[in-house]
This record gives C-alpha cells, sequence and structure tokens, in this order.
C-alpha cells in the first residue's frame, strides 16, 4: 500500500542512501523508489559543486539486498539519458515523473523492460496527457495512475479526482503526496488509493534542508504514518458499513 520515496534527499552521499535503504529493508514497508533527475539538472549542480548522482554500484547493492529480503525497489525517472545510464539493472519497478509524461523515447525504453509503471500526474498534466501516455504504452497491464497534486494548499489536492480517473481510465490509482500536512492522509483514506508514495528524508540535522524538505517525513516517523492511515482506513469502512446497516433497517 505505501511506497517509501528516498527521491534525491541523499544529495547523492552514498551514507545518506544506505541510512534510507537500511531502515526499509528492516521496516513493514514493502517497495522503495530512488529518484533520476535530468541530465541537465546534475550538470548545473555539478558546477555548484554538489553531485547528486548516486553510483551504478550503489543501485546494484541496494537491489540485491533489496531482493533478498523479500522487497521491492524502484526508479523514479523522467529523462531518457539519466534513465539508460541504468537501464541494465533490475529495478522492480518505475515511477513515470509527470514532466516525463509524454517523453515518447523514454516511455520506449520503460515499454520495453516491461515493468509495472507508475504514472505521475502533477499538478498541471491534464486528463488529456495522461490519456496520451497511456496510449503510448500500448497496454494498460502494468500501469498504475499517481494522483500527485504538487501543492501545500489543501484546497487544491482534489482528491475527488482519484475516483474520476479510476472511472476514466479503467485503471487502479493511487497517490503521490507532495503535501506538507501529513493528516490530510486521513482525508484520502477515504477515497481508497491503491497505493501511496510517501518521500522521506534520512536524517534530523541542524540547518539541513532536503530538496522535498517540507512533504518529506522522517525515516523514524513512517511506521507512525502507515499505521495512523490504516486505523483510518479501518475507521472509514466500519463507518461505511454501519451507515449501510442503519439504511437497510430504515427500508424494512
Amino acid at each position: 500500500m505505501f511506497v517509501i520515496e528516498a527521491g534525491i534527499n541523499h544529495f547523492g552521499e552514498t551514507k545518506l542512501a544506505k541510512k534510507t535503504l537500511d531502515f526499509f529493508v528492516k521496516s513493514s514497508f514493502k517497495k522503495l523508489t530512488f529518484m533520476l533527475h535530468t541530465d541537465k539538472f546534475y550538470r548545473k549542480y555539478l558546477n555548484k559543486k554538489i553531485n547528486f548522482k548516486l553510483s551504478h554500484e550503489f543501485y546494484e547493492t541496494a537491489i540485491n539486498i533489496s531482493h533478498k529480503k523479500g522487497k521491492k525497489i524502484g526508479l523514479s525517472v523522467c529523462d531518457l539519458k539519466t534513465f539508460d545510464e541504468l537501464k541494465d539493472l533490475n529495478f522492480d519497478f518505475y515511477k513515470l515523473l509527470s514532466i516525463g509524461v509524454n517523453n515518447h523515447s523514454l516511455i520506449e525504453g520503460l515499454r520495453k523492460r516491461n515493468k509495472h509503471v507508475f504514472i505521475s500526474t502533477g499538478f498541471n498534466t491534464s486528463i488529456s496527457q495522461i490519456q496520451k501516455s497511456i496510449k503510448m504504452f500500448k497496454s494498460k497491464k502494468k500501469l498504475t495512475i499517481l494522483h500527485t497534486p504538487m501543492t501545500y494548499n489543501t484546497s487544491e489536492l482534489n482528491f475527488p479526482k482519484i475516483n474520476i480517473m479510476r472511472k476514466k481510465f479503467k485503471l487502479d490509482v493511487g497517490y503521490s503526496n507532495h503535501n506538507n500536512d501529513i493528516n490530510n492522509l486521513n482525508v484520502l483514506s477515504c477515497y481508497n488509493p491503491k497505493i501511496i508514495f510517501l518521500y522521506c528524508k534520512p536524517v534530523r540535522q541542524k540547518k539541513r534542508i532536503y530538496p522535498d524538505n517540507e512533504h518529506a517525513v522522517y525515516l523514524d516517523e513512517l511506521e507512525k504514518v502507515k499505521k495512523n492511515y490504516i486505523n483510518y482506513l479501518k475507521a472509514n469502512k466500519f463507518t461505511k458499513k454501519i451507515y449501510k446497516i442503519k439504511i437497510f433497517k430504515n427500508g424494512i
């Protein structure tokens, strides 16, 4: 149900990335993703003496460790060049970031991998763009749509869109959290997303601001967030059940 997203909150530091990996293999979570940015992004920060890239060796090791524990590791992608650098590795699934949602060459590369792909819609991705992306994959068998409102404004989260897309595309629809109020997951539980992607940040450190700082959850808080969500989900289902019973009795 939950996927931990490391994103690039490791700053390219193997030590920080390993902290996330170590937590993951010992946790109750079954899926983890790391993120590849665009080649342009990496070159920009290299000029500032920051290398956000993790090594090929790290990813290979991470996959092997995860598989030994019966867990799955994925990769978030948006750029063909950076994707090609790791395409030989056996990732279990991919997340297609919204900026690459209609990138034909990248989608063709993902399609050839024959792995499950989660299509992130982003805040401004239109229904027609999602439809076009699905068509490029040529098959819906291994696709899931992710409702991804990239906003800190609660009024713009638009959770009902999950039901709209589920009906429109006849696909499972999940949610990728980019909101800074984790309590909004309680409301989300009413819409039964198939899966939830949740950004994490490795360690508490004074003056450390992560790339996904505001909407990421510290590793030591993730289990609590998951537990609270599951409890709300159960409560929601129980409430619906009671409501149906009352309606039935009123009809007798």
